[in-house]
């Protein structure tokens, strides 16, 4: 069977699972992002016309960033002593975008023993996890925006309207750079011509994405300019941010967004790598390769996981530890996949 037809039938799957469930949770990974969010609120609208019960829950708060999307504050933070009773008579719980269940924390854990049935939905590799009911994944997606909108298309033609449009649209375009990044093909575009023509405004969603940012962004910004790194042979770049280089520049969490990918587009550079001190002082590394290198490999080898040039790692290991085997490990793949000596 191919790849469509499987995904036709999962789909078709879904639909009846639907028809028979009447109370839903939706979640998405911790720190989540447009194509997380927008997705949610996409499904969210979309079950709601059917006359369901949902309730969305994030182990994360809603970045200022893209309050935007929610202005009905539809994406609560899961707080276990309130939201739990909500998420315990739940008849299902969709995963949308996660990348691995360990990345939607308590949500999933309750979830699993209150004997929630959960349905995943994704575009990073197949976790095959045993806990999902069912896993719906095409990796070759640009975003799970684009997967939601291929289910309603196929499932609830007549159900899209502007406000699922304008979610989707979000979800498509965060995870594409604004169709800029190498996971952008013509069927991404197509679908995004599709939505526009629900009558949303595809530069406004350009400028509250990608067209704003803060003063401390700016400030921070240039302290990472300040501070960054090559190797040898300068196809890879890194830099580290600190809490303390957040508080000095007045910023937070929100204002690392797109610094590694800005620093990716540097002429030479491979691979770039931010390194970030999180509040319980564990360190997020992200990877973003500019298409040659493969980096999910590293990342999957230090506990990670990802797409093929856009993945990271969440480790409690101490960063002076981890920092020199990740720089070395990734020269050493840089050089293997480029053919050239890239030694530190």
């Amino acid at each position: 069977m191919s790849e469509s037809a499987t995904l036709d039938r999962q789909w078709h799957e879904l639909k009846q699972r639907i028809s028979f469930a009447s109370t839903f949770v939706l979640t998405t990974h911790q720190n989540p992002d447009a194509d997380g969010l927008g997705s949610e609120l996409a499904l969210y609208y979309l079950l709601k016309k059917l006359g369901k019960d949902v309730y969305i829950f994030n182990i994360s708060p809603t970045p200022e960033s893209l309050k935007f999307l929610d202005l009905e504050n539809l994406c609560r933070r899961y707080i276990p002593s309130e939201h739990q009773p909500l998420l315990s008579r739940a008849d299902m719980l969709f995963i949308l975008d996660a990348g691995s269940f360990s990345r939607v924390g308590q949500i999933g854990t309750d979830a699993m023993a209150a004997r929630i049935p959960v349905v995943a939905i994704d575009h990073h590799p197949k976790e095959n996890n045993p806990l999902y009911l069912q896993e719906i994944v095409n990796s070759r997606d640009c975003s799970v925006g684009k997967l939601i909108y291929e289910f309603i298309h196929l499932a609830y033609p007549d159900f899209m309207d502007k406000r699922i449009a304008e979610a989707l649209y979000t979800a498509i375009a965060g995870d594409t750079g604004n169709f800029r990044f190498g996971n952008t093909t013509r069927d991404s575009h197509r679908v995004a011509g599709e939505l526009m023509r629900y009558g949303i405004n595809a530069y406004d969603i350009y400028c509250k994405l990608f067209g704003n940012i803060s003063h401390s962004g700016v400030r921070l910004f240039s302290t990472v300019l300040q501070n960054m790194h090559f190797s040898d042979d300068r196809r890879v770049v890194w830099f580290i941010i600190t809490r303390q280089m957040l508080k000095e520049n007045g910023a937070d969490d929100a204002d690392t967004e797109g610094i590694t990918d800005f620093l990716r587009m540097i002429e030479g550079v491979e691979v770039s790598i931010m390194f970030k001190e999180r509040n319980d002082g564990s360190t997020r590394i992200n990877f973003r390769s500019k298409g040659r290198v493969s980096t999910n490999a590293i990342a999957r080898h230090f506990g990670g996981g990802g797409h093929e040039h856009a993945s990271g790692i969440v480790s409690d290991r101490p960063l002076n530890v981890l920092f020199p085997e990740i720089i070395d490990s990734m020269i050493q793949h840089v050089k293997e996949c480029c053919g050239e000596n890239t030694s530190r």
